[in-house]
């Protein structure tokens, strides 16, 4: 007989072959009589022509997932981990039949107590659902000759803070520049007209732009690189910095400083890179001075992708703009004002309206066709 015990779980586990098919998983009782007795039946059923299913684990089962559709995604790097964590969590030997609701559940109050990386923070709502969605994900990815568990995911997504609509308007950028320091100005500037993140862009290296090809790679979340076309007033940006050291963006130290734990002396009217979070207080003072409330500098990407998708219409546009492999991520940033949608309106009524055509919409029409 092949019943055993394992340390994770109180029940006799089988495991056993049948014509070069595996069956394995738990027989539900935790009297080892009762087991043998269960693994009997199971064989009866099988050689009886029982259409059951094969087992396969967890680990298993992220592995299939990360071969044919993992690998390739835009934050694979980030995907990696978080099937890592998935599998260690679980139990990589774990039986992708025994996951249940109640173990999804306790997974997501575990993660929630996680502090998020490089933060003195917890894991947001957001980056937990992207974990209990890449799970489902893999359930559903598994071929269906396996066993898979029948799980109710309604309810088990945490709730998320309303989405934020925040975009700069053209007064606040003008304020805002007339007050920003000349080196932080760029970085700010850039980061608006490209619509990458903050740490992408203090980050931005010489080596990973061709200002002749008109072409620049950023480091984005998960260790990967992410690459985007260059405008020309970008091109002017990064053209205009000066070239000290690997990195495009740097400032001029205005203070003479010691060595610290984290980074080497600082040396008044020298240059060095910008560090994560040093420059955070000449950012906020910037915004005080120009009157700007409720603005992060992760808004800039928001503004950069509202921007960008009003001007062309086309959300997959701003999809590879901002390099997300899901456009329902894009579409939480590109957001709508009421004048575009009353453009929208007004569009689709000159295209659509039946009837009589609105006098105005006729006379818009013909100048139209002058202008053009």
């Amino acid at each position: 007989m092949t019943v055993y015990q394992t340390p994770k779980s109180p029940y006799w586990q089988y495991d056993f072959q049948v014509g070069g098919v595996r069956y394995h998983g738990s027989t539900g009782t935790e009297k080892k009589g009762a087991a043998k007795a269960f693994e009997t039946n199971k064989r009866r059923e099988i050689a009886s022509g029982s259409k059951e299913k094969p087992e396969i684990t967890l680990d298993e089962a992220t592995g299939y997932y990360w071969g044919v559709v993992g690998q390739f995604e835009a934050n694979a790097k980030a995907t990696k981990v978080q099937l890592d964590r998935l599998a260690g969590k679980f139990g990589a030997s774990t039986l992708l039949s025994e996951i249940d609701r109640e173990g999804i559940e306790k997974y997501i109050a575990w993660r929630r107590g996680q502090k998020a990386r490089n933060k003195n923070t917890l894991v947001s709502n957001a980056t937990v659902n992207r974990e209990t969605q890449l799970l489902k994900r893999v359930i559903r990815r598994v071929p269906k000759k396996y066993a898979k568990p029948d799980i109710e995911w309604e309810g088990v997504m945490l709730k998320e803070p309303k989405e934020r609509t925040r975009e700069l308007s053209a007064d606040e950028e003008r304020r805002l520049f007339e007050k920003l320091p000349e080196d932080l100005a760029a970085v700010v500037e850039f980061a608006m007209l490209s619509g990458q993140r903050r740490q992408s862009v203090i980050t931005l290296l010489w080596s990973k732009v061709d200002l002749i090809g008109n072409r620049a790679e950023v480091r984005v979340k998960g260790g990967g690189y992410h690459g985007f076309p260059l405008s020309p007033r970008m091109i002017a940006i990064i053209a205009s910095r000066p070239k000290v050291g690997p990195r495009v963006f740097t400032y001029v130290c205005q203070r003479s400083a010691p060595k610290r734990n984290d980074r080497a002396a600082r040396v008044k009217g020298e240059r060095y890179p910008f560090s994560r979070e040093g420059w955070t207080r000449k950012w906020a003072k910037a915004k005080a001075d120009a009157g700007i409330d409720d603005f992060r500098f992760h808004d800039l990407r928001h503004t950069a992708a509202t921007r960008v998708t009003r001007a062309v219409g086309n959300l997959k546009v701003t999809q590879r703009l901002l390099g997300h492999s899901n456009i329902a991520t894009t579409a939480r940033y590109a957001h709508a004002s009421d004048g575009d949608v009353a453009n929208a309106l007004l569009l689709t009524e000159s295209r659509n309206s039946p009837g009589q055509p609105d006098l105005n919409l006729q006379e818009s029409g013909r100048n139209a066709k002058k202008i053009g």
